[in-house]
């Protein structure tokens, strides 16, 4: 019997590629603006903490855009207009400027910074009458342009950086009519932010307050990239794309590249690892075990599909199946064995989409009491239990009181507290507790309903799959057929090892949507016509054709049925 539990939380940091690697820019600013919110203050917080250890995740493909904004001069177009002087402003520009500049939470980012509100509030009447932005061009100065522009980049600024940078606090309180010597130091400070986060996480790793871990490169779904069919074990209805993509060394690849750009980065092993979206099968744990990783994160959901057991909790979520939850358990997967730990649902979910909207010292409360039910609940058991937290670690702060720093110091005050609680890393509890528990086999499925829904089985899903798998099968008859340089060899096929990331997936069709959909659509288009113009080819024309237009509707389905066309 103990009154000891071990609470891991384990932070997971990811960005897509933004980056078009032919011309050197970004199409998206969000590894630069998370960068300058989410990713240092987060583990920077720990410092008031030491006894408070945790596990951060890192995908390679963040970790890769990071570098390049801190010392490479990245750049994307929203950083290129906030220092563009802003009398040669393009009604491109400013069209760009007016529908780019106010991705913020309203509440959090924006309503507390009265002159970016003022601006808001402008663009908002103006658009009242009108909803389209070339006919509110002329209704802004060029100098309330620049401010804008400014704005989206002073409102990212984690308050941490806000309250103790002296030249950001003046900033801030200037409010308007910032010069572009001005904003030209507002990018310089980011880039010496961003310049800050790999060397401090990789110090608090040496130090051993957090451990760090990573995913396949890209974040792909590994249990599709070896084998579609994979969809059908979670969702035995689903329906397919009509090419089958099945590539097990793609995902050897993915797995390979993302362990070695770790080890090049953190100067060690990574011991775990976040599979991609929670994404696992047999096949795709027995890769990441063949390449020496010890350790991985699954959604409890999937927990259950492979025991037949039933979570059971109060009617207030608490949860009450604690001894089949709280425990890591050895897979066996082909001739490989690894261990895997199993999130707990309700307190992971609540972190990130509804504590934000209550008070911090409130929901810090309700967090801690959940931790010391399942500690109640676990008293007379025969060994040390562990509670795995396991989120998003950049997006669920935006709806959080500046930007979650109250309530991470409410909640580690209480748990710093407390010393029947252990609050650990997961190799840290694996150190004192290895896993006694074996499954014999594991379901195959995500962290998102224990299938692949997200990801493939829809329309658009399935129609980008199978534009994937017409351009890498192209890629592989030309280098069979033609010879080309190893540098081109492997840059046409980093464009199909990018193409292959879940995040364009994600976005396609339903039931997801974002103000960017059209963007990730394009994205990922450009990665398939790369590889054509990697190899001086002419890319088919489908490429140049926007996903979600080239797939039919089910409304034009019916309109065509009724005109007779079908």
């Amino acid at each position: 019997m103990t009154e000891q539990l071990s609470v891991c939380f384990m932070w997971h940091m990811h960005q897509p590629l933004y980056k078009d690697r032919l011309t050197g820019k970004y199409l998206l600013p969000w590894v630069r603006l998370h960068a300058i919110k989410d990713y240092l203050d987060m583990a920077k917080v720990l410092e008031a903490f030491p006894n408070i250890r945790q596990t951060f995740n890192l995908v390679p493909s963040l970790i890769e855009q990071i570098e390049d904004y801190a010392h490479n001069n990245a750049v994307d177009e929203q950083l290129l207009l906030t220092i563009k002087p802003c009398e040669n402003y393009t009604k491109e520009d400013k069209l760009y400027i007016l529908a780019e500049s106010f991705h913020a939470n309203l509440e959090r980012q924006i309503k507390v910074h009265a002159p970016y509100l003022v601006l808001y509030s402008k663009m908002q009447k103006l658009l009242s009458k009108s909803d389209l932005y070339e006919d509110i061009l002329d209704q802004f100065t060029n100098q309330e342009y620049a401010d804008m522009a400014t704005w989206m980049n002073l409102s990212w600024f984690d308050p941490l950086w806000q309250n103790n940078i002296d030249e950001l606090k003046h900033l801030l309180i200037q409010g308007e009519n910032y010069s572009l010597e001005q904003r030209k130091r507002i990018i310089q400070i980011q880039r010496e932010l961003i310049g800050q986060i790999i060397p401090y996480y990789r110090k608090k790793q040496e130090e051993g307050q957090i451990e760090v871990t990573t995913t396949p490169y890209y974040h792909p779904i590994l249990p599709l990239l070896v084998d579609t069919n994979a969809a059908r074990l979670a969702k035995p209805n689903v329906i397919l794309p009509k090419k089958l993509f099945f590539h097990r060394e793609d995902a050897v690849h993915q797995v390979k590249t993302g362990l070695g750009l770790y080890e090049k980065t953190m100067g060690q092993k990574s011991n775990g690892m976040w599979p991609s979206e929670m994404s696992i099968s047999p096949s795709a744990l027995e890769i990441i075990a063949q390449n020496g990783v010890n350790w991985v994160i699954a959604d409890e959901a999937l927990l259950c599909k492979t025991t037949g057991d039933v979570i059971y909790r109060d009617e207030f979520g608490n949860l009450n199946s604690a001894e089949t939850l709280c425990q890591p358990y050895e897979v066996f997967v082909g001739d490989e064995k690894i261990t895997v730990f199993f999130r707990e649902l309700v307190t992971s979910n609540e972190l990130s989409f509804s504590y934000g909207s209550r008070a911090a010292e409130e929901a810090a409360s309700a967090l801690y009491m959940r931790l010391k039910h399942i500690q109640k609940r676990l008293l007379n058991w025969e060994r040390e239990g562990v509670v795995v937290i396991a989120l998003d670690g950049e997006n669920c702060w935006e709806t959080y009181e500046k930007d979650g720093a109250p309530f991470l110091q409410e909640l580690y005050t209480r748990l710093a507290k407390d010393s029947t609680l252990n609050v650990c890393t997961m190799s840290d509890y694996l150190a004192r507790h290895p896993a006694t528990s074996k499954l014999e086999k594991i379901e195959t499925g995500s962290w998102i309903n224990a299938d692949f829904h997200i990801w493939i089985g829809e329309p658009e899903k399935n129609y980008a799959w199978d534009l994937l798998c017409t351009t890498r099968q192209f890629l592989y008859e030309e280098l069979k057929k033609s010879s080309y340089s190893e540098e081109t060899k492997k840059a046409a096929w980093e464009e199909i090892y990018a193409a292959e990331g879940s995040d364009w997936f994600w976005w396609f069709g339903e039931p997801n949507n974002s103000a960017h959909d059209a963007m990730f659509d394009q994205q990922f288009r450009l990665r398939l016509q790369n590889v054509y113009k990697i190899l001086g080819k002419a890319y088919p024309k489908e490429l140049d054709e926007a996903v979600s237009d080239a797939v039919p509707k089910p409304q034009d389905d019916l309109v065509a049925i009724f005109e007779g066309k079908k």
